[in-house]
């Protein structure tokens, strides 16, 4: 049913009956949208000030312009300030009345695509072009839900015309885009695929905007172009020229080319094509790649979303310097390794972009076994401006299948190259590596210990191996990474060190570390991911 309500005082006036009611007929019964998107009693309000549009966000109440109708794009979100598409005007007895008023609506109602005016024979159309400038266009037709209303700017876009966005605002956008495209996209209907495909287009953004900054005469190649097809037809060329120097990213058939509709691509390039991402802060980039961090989180599979507070707190501790060449084996979307590069450049304040892109590429590594995390992880360094740096897609426990699946990691984690490793590994009792893997990639700490009544120590017996928790096996991959002296930064549960069935792996880790310190993280700080209490340990390897 449309929303409706006896007390709005349009109904039964003449435009109501003669305008508004056959519009929404015509709307609904002829041209396809559905009457649960629509909203006309009672009427919809546009906030008249900034301060009635912050109240909206807080969801309070405010006065508001009313809008005759309203057109949301899916029956899921009506009411949705943040998904509202159409607004119609019937109100005003001239087109330039009309028109005046819907720029006013639409100025103050900023997810507003199109603004119609109509006195039940013309109609005109007032476009917002993909920079936000109006551009009106007189005879043309109602719409339908499949028309295309996303129109490029008068110019192609260039560098000097990207904006910055800060980060409320690029958080909202990924939301919109999130849910738009598990909504209306026709070609990718997994949640896994979706974001996937979402970071593809997000790290041609990043490429696009590497680009435009070195060629500011050219037009910005990720940005809105004549229709949806040319849309799609440009972004998946340039996604065929940028899996050239990704290659490790794009090596599996699903990522063999952009699997969105073309209408999604265009959605895209339009919400984020007018803005500037690269070199946004740090801080801004937290905020606002949560949205994609918590879609992309497997709490099954040990994957808890570190809180920013936590990660900067642990990289001040762990004291990063000039010479420390660092990685995060299990870096999901490169927390640590983003804040060890922040830390490094408020250290050294007159670093260029050059400076600090060249520190990167030989002192920061990561290593994720989640595709989406590696993008995630690219993209934000991308935006930092570091080139991207080495972050690779692999499984960095099982060494003993690098050479046939991931080659590369078989030089990216070397043993004993690594000054700092600072991480936050997969935790948990059922997330264990069988004994048998453990035992191919040669980890003593899966080894058999027992006690030694002589020396009151627990010792490896010789080839025999149990199942480890992984977040065990991965202090002993830390321990292979690093040089003698170097340090260990690690999120573990406290039972690992304080509990009597573990006594074992406390001998285990006394044989090769010193115990730096140790910080306790509440429990809030993973809460409705994790309910095991944690610790940061800093370790050096003796």
């Amino acid at each position: 049913m449309l929303k409706d309500s006896h007390n709005d005082n349009s109904i039964g006036q003449p435009e109501h009956i003669k305008t508004r009611l056959p519009l929404i007929e015509k709307l609904t019964k002829n041209l396809g949208w559905e009457p649960n998107q629509i909203q006309f009693q009672p009427e919809w309000r546009v906030p008249k000030s900034p301060s009635e549009a912050a109240k909206r966000e807080e969801s309070k109440s405010y006065d508001g312009f009313p809008v005759d109708i309203a057109i949301f794009d899916t029956v899921e979100n009506l009411g949705n300030w943040e998904h509202i598409q159409i607004i119609f005007e019937t109100k005003k007895p001239d087109v330039t009345s009309g028109i005046s008023q819907l720029e006013i609506y639409m100025s103050r109602e900023p997810r507003v695509k199109v603004g119609y005016w109509t006195n039940g024979s013309d109609l005109v159309g007032l476009f917002r072009d993909a920079e936000g400038q109006f551009i009106r266009r007189d005879n043309i037709s109602l719409p339908k839900p499949t028309d295309n209303l996303l129109i490029p700017t008068k110019e192609p876009i260039k560098w000097d015309d990207l904006d910055r966005i800060n980060a409320g605002e690029l958080k909202r956008v990924f939301s919109r885009l999130l849910d738009n495209v598990v909504s209306l996209d026709t070609m990718s209907t997994r949640r896994d695929d979706q974001l996937n495909q979402l970071c593809n287009l997000l790290l041609i953004k990043l490429e696009s905007d590497k680009r435009a900054k070195i060629a500011p005469d050219d037009p910005v190649i990720f940005q809105v172009w004549e229709n949806e097809e040319e849309t799609y037809k440009k972004t998946c060329n340039y996604f065929e020229k940028m899996k050239l120097t990704h290659s490790d990213l794009f090596s599996t058939l699903i990522d063999s080319q952009i699997n969105l509709d073309a209408s999604t691509v265009h959605l895209v390039c339009y919400e984020l094509g007018k803005y500037k991402l690269i070199d946004t802060s740090i801080e801004a980039l937290s905020v606002a790649f949560q949205v994609f961090r918590n879609a992309s989180l497997k709490s099954e599979e040990g994957q808890y979303f570190t809180p920013f507070p936590i990660i900067k707190s642990a990289v001040e501790l762990m004291d990063i310097q000039y010479d420390d060449v660092i990685i995060d084996p299990a870096c999901g979307t490169g927390g640590f390794l983003l804040e060890c590069f922040s830390s490094m450049k408020n250290k050294i304040p007159n670093w260029d972009d050059g400076d600090a892109k060249a520190w990167a590429q030989k002192h920061l590594y990561g290593v994720d076994k989640d595709q989406i995390n590696v993008k995630l992880t690219k993209a934000m360094m991308l935006i930092l401006g570091d080139g991207s740096t080495h972050t690779y897609l692999g499984d960095s426990l099982r060494s003993h299948i690098w050479s046939k699946n991931w080659p590369y990691l078989m030089t990216g984690l070397k043993n004993q190259q690594y000054t700092c490793v600072i991480t936050n590994p997969p935790f948990g009792k059922n997330l264990k590596m069988p004994a048998a893997e453990s035992k191919r990639s040669l980890y003593t700490i899966a080894q058999k210990h027992i006690l030694d009544k002589t020396t009151n120590k627990y010792m490896p017996v010789p080839n025999q191996y149990e199942s480890r928790e992984l977040g065990i096996i991965f202090l002993e991959r830390c321990y292979d990474l690093l040089i003698g002296g170097g340090r260990l930064g690690i999120v573990l549960p406290e039972t690992y060190f304080f509990s009597k069935s573990y006594l074992w792996l406390q001998d285990w880790i006394e044989e090769r570390f010193i115990i730096r310190g140790l910080v306790n993280i509440p429990m809030e700080a993973f809460q409705g991911f994790c309910r095991a209490k944690t610790n940061f340990y800093i370790l050096e390897k003796k």
